[in-house]
């Protein structure tokens, strides 16, 4: 994985897709610390991006405070809410 700091990729942009696209990974940085990637596409990219999602939602509910209107859903609506999320 290659390392380019945000000024070099917005110098650089064309480059940067050119070798995102032959496969890859940069992590981009804002004043010398990681701030985010930019990946490839390709056949595991939606896999990655499900697990990622789901780390996230995962956090979220652990660290948000439920509702009096949360409280009262059902199994189905839960799994209707979820499945809403990840189509």
């Amino acid at each position: 994985m290659k390392t380019l700091s945000s000024r070099e990729v917005q110098k650089n942009f064309g480059s940067v897709g050119d070798l995102v696209t032959s496969g890859e990974s940069v992590r981009v940085t804002r004043y010398g610390r990681p701030a985010f990637l930019i990946i490839p596409e390709n056949a595991e990219t939606e896999n990655l991006m499900r697990i990622i999602a789901g780390r996230r939602l995962l956090h979220t509910l652990k660290t948000t405070k439920p509702t009096d209107q949360s409280l009262t859903l059902s199994q189905e609506e839960v799994n209707q809410l979820i499945h809403e999320c990840l189509a």
